[in-house]
């Protein structure tokens, strides 16, 4: 992952909101959470911070949860169509979707922090929120948090890719070596199971 961005900031935006957001949409229940937090943990955030960023993160999703859970539940207890209902948190949701990014930016890093990667955070919420409106609201609630992560994952890394944050931060990690097969192998073994979960 520090192959991505040495920044720990962008790191949480893809690991706490993005991969958050899928894992919430895959299987829900507090994994996001403890996945996501493990791996930033293992970054070398405090334990508890990553804990906390990644609750704050998993808010943006959560409305429509595993597959749907939540809502698909509502429908059933309350006996109103699912899709109407798919719509009606569709619409609501994104209102606080397109604001976590910079909100978990300024919990880790105050105002200062949180302005040197703006243009991160906002592609990401603005990316999760249209792909979370569009989709609870053509394609129904089932697929909402899986294609609105992908959309954002993609987005902040292009962002990323073509728009780096000054460097010389206290965020900023020491560089993944970029030069060795053996962490190529690493790297494909621990993307492993997220691949096989994506497919």
């Amino acid at each position: 992952l520090r192959r991505v961005s040495s920044d720990q900031r962008l790191l949480v935006l893809l690991i706490a909101f993005c991969f958050g957001a899928f894992i919430e949409g895959t299987s829900g229940f507090g994994t996001p959470v403890a996945v996501s937090a493990s791996l930033l943990a293992g970054l070398g955030l405090p334990a508890f911070t990553a804990a906390a960023l990644c609750l704050v993160a998993n808010t943006a999703p959560v409305a429509f949860g595993a597959l749907a859970t939540p809502i698909v539940t509502l429908a059933g207890v309350t006996a109103l169509p699912l899709g109407s209902l798919s719509s009606a948190v569709g619409r609501l949701s994104p209102l606080i979707a397109v604001a976590i990014p910079m909100y978990l930016m300024v919990l880790m890093a105050g105002w200062s922090g949180a302005v040197a990667v703006w243009p991160a955070a906002v592609a990401c919420g603005i990316s999760f929120a249209v792909a979370q409106f569009l989709v609870s609201n053509l394609l129904g609630p089932y697929l909402t948090d899986i294609i609105s992560a992908m959309v954002a994952a993609i987005t902040l890394l292009l962002v990323i890719r073509f728009w780096k944050p000054a460097a010389g931060s206290q965020y900023d990690m020491p560089p993944a070596d970029q030069t060795s097969d053996t962490a190529w192998t690493s790297v494909a073994r621990a993307w492993t199971p997220y691949i096989l979960l994506v497919v």
